[in-house]
């Protein structure tokens, strides 16, 4: 039991070794990735975006399995010597000094600590749920109503979004404006936007403050072009542009500023996204198409290029820091 419970703490010492080394490299990248991203389309870069982010807790997880398999290890770690074994072997941790055996409580308590703040969270948002859910009305038009003088409009929930909206807001809006406040909000439910953001809110949560707020901050900007492109379909023309994106930032005024930087605009900037988005749909399917392999492909390199990295100097480097 001790034996297994020590091996336990050993690969999440080196989960979190790799995930923490592969996060900070990755995080130093990205503003090469972005610019990447830059040639396609909302879709596109959200997508590509969740990846990005995804891959370092991923690829920690990956390199460490193949560690533990000297045969497949084998074409990517080094020939070294442990007493008279010079050979590609299973990955080594030893715990036999008080450091080594200090660091993996230590990693495995913080471990713990976060895996028990995820499910604090998850659990009082289940809670705030079913609260907001029993004050609410089911609505015909697949929405959730609720009694509330201010103009608010929102989508809530993980696994199976809901959308929701005051009385206050519904009363306010011509047909035509609720078509595209719901149009909006059910595209977050159907993409479930909400997990999206979370995966990547936990994911990036090591990388420097500057830059997670960043990568953060564009994924929910890619999240709202793409369901203002939705809620914008029917329409044609700038002043329809213009009706949908007034429509939507009037809806959400008390938090439109999720959709700026500070440095502008938001509904000229959402304006101009909007266009833009507009213009990709335009453009033949095999220029799309061209668009979506290219950045397919590169994501595709970035992931075994780190995979491979993390196999082979994740390898000397855990077993350096265990001894």
């Amino acid at each position: 039991m001790s034996s297994t419970l020590t091996s336990i703490g050993n690969y999440l010492f080196g989960w979190a070794v790799i995930t923490l080394a592969l996060s900070w490299i990755l995080a130093i990248a990205y503003p090469l990735f972005l610019r990447v991203l830059a040639t396609g389309s909302a879709q596109q870069a959200s997508r590509f975006t969740l990846l990005y982010a995804l891959l370092p807790p991923a690829a920690a997880v990956l390199a460490l399995i193949i560690l533990s398999l000297p045969a497949l290890a084998f074409p990517f770690v080094a020939y070294h010597c442990h007493d008279a074994i010079c050979t590609p072997h299973t990955l080594h941790m030893t715990t036999d000094t008080l450091e080594g055996i200090i660091s993996v409580i230590a990693v495995v308590a913080i471990l713990t600590g976060l895996c028990v703040l995820i499910a604090t969270q998850l659990i009082s948002s289940r809670k705030r749920l079913q609260a907001l859910r029993d004050l609410s009305e089911a609505h015909p038009a697949n929405y959730r109503l609720v009694d509330s003088p201010d103009h608010l409009a929102w989508c809530a929930g993980l696994l199976r979004p809901q959308v929701y909206l005051s009385s206050g807001l519904l009363t306010s809006l011509s047909a035509e404006q609720l078509r595209i406040i719901v149009a909006h909000e059910q595209t977050h439910a159907i993409r479930r936007d909400n997990l999206r953001k979370w995966l990547l809110y936990w994911a990036t949560l090591v990388w420097p403050k500057k830059i997670r707020q960043g990568i953060r901050q564009n994924f929910s900007n890619y999240s709202e072009h793409i369901c203002d492109l939705v809620a914008a379909q029917p329409e044609r023309g700038d002043r329809s542009l213009n009706t949908v994106i007034e429509t939507l930032t009037a809806a959400y005024s008390k938090h439109s500023g999720s959709m700026s930087n500070g440095d502008g605009h938001p509904q000229e900037k959402r304006i101009i996204a909007l266009e833009r988005e507009l213009y990709l749909q335009t453009l033949a399917f095999e220029s799309r198409s061209v668009v979506y392999v290219l950045l397919g492909l590169f994501t595709a390199t970035i992931w075994l290029i780190t995979i491979i990295g993390a196999i082979h100097f994740g390898h000397p480097l855990l077993e350096w820091l265990s001894q």
